[in-house]
């Protein structure tokens, strides 16, 4: 495993210390000017003000906090399990590629305001509409990188493997799909914020619960203090889930040149 010393832990800190400052003073400045100024809440919530209505919320936060990550992450896999199958049909046949690239275009150029409704008439107020939303805007990235990191792989090593066996499953397994990697998890940081995105939408047109459903509430209700809740707790899961992509994209990486150090 990587070993954390107090020289790296450090060089860490101070790398992160300039982002990390910069936003306490923006949280300051903020602060000042709505006391300063007499800004009001409804047009302004103190970033205090803030805080006191998540705390307020309490549990029922959690909940709506909780059911946007669910939808997020079931629409996160099932996209990009999608994404996956696609890109090995197009780059495994010339043919699959001129049928489906058109509709991979298509499905990114419909607004997706305008797919949401349609698919809470279809399928009711659940989970469902949501999750489709959701693996619709982000199965793109992961589609397109996947197709160009397969397509990236050596051509001399997969002439070499072919020597050894003509299996194109294994030409998949030992060449292309390693080579794809680096291009998969650049795809998933991008689908991942844009699944974030899709979740907020789909809880706009119908829900009852959620962040986004928290945001429209607040709207609705002239709280603004409740949307900055709702986009601030979005904002932070949304960085949360892309650092969980980046980690694993990390130890995956780790996995690969210890693997290849040993050999």
């Amino acid at each position: 495993m990587p070993v954390f010393s107090i020289r790296s832990i450090g060089r860490k800190a101070l790398y992160y210390a300039p982002p990390v400052l910069s936003f306490v003073a923006f949280i300051i400045a903020w602060q000042l000017y709505v006391d300063l100024f007499g800004v009001s809440a409804f047009i302004l919530p103190s970033p205090e003000r803030i805080v006191r209505a998540g705390i307020n919320l309490g549990p029922a936060l959690w909940g709506h906090t909780w059911t946007t990550t669910y939808e997020i992450l079931l629409g996160f896999l099932v996209g990009n399990a999608v994404a996956v199958g696609l890109a090995y049909l197009i780059v495994r046949w010339s043919v699959a590629e001129r049928i489906v690239y058109p509709f991979l275009i298509v499905s990114q150029t419909v607004p997706k305001l305008a797919v949401a409704p349609l698919l809470v008439i279809w399928f009711g107020t659940g989970i469902l509409p949501k999750v489709i939303v959701t693996a619709l805007v982000c199965f793109f990235p992961t589609a397109v990188n996947v197709v160009q990191g397969l397509r990236s792989a050596d051509p001399n090593a997969i002439d070499l493997v072919r020597l050894v066996t003509p299996s194109t499953s294994v030409i998949f397994r030992k060449v292309q799909f390693p080579s794809s990697i680096p291009y998969f998890f650049a795809g998933l940081k991008i689908s991942m914020a844009a699944a974030v995105i899709g979740a907020i939408v789909a809880e706009w047109v119908g829900a009852n619960s959620g962040l986004g459903y928290l945001i429209l509430y607040g709207g609705t209700s002239m709280r603004t203090d409740l949307m900055f809740v709702g986009v601030g707790v979005t904002v932070i899961l949304g960085m949360v889930l892309y650092g969980a992509v980046g980690l694993a994209e990390y130890l995956i990486s780790w996995r690969r040149t210890d693997v290849r150090t040993n050999t």
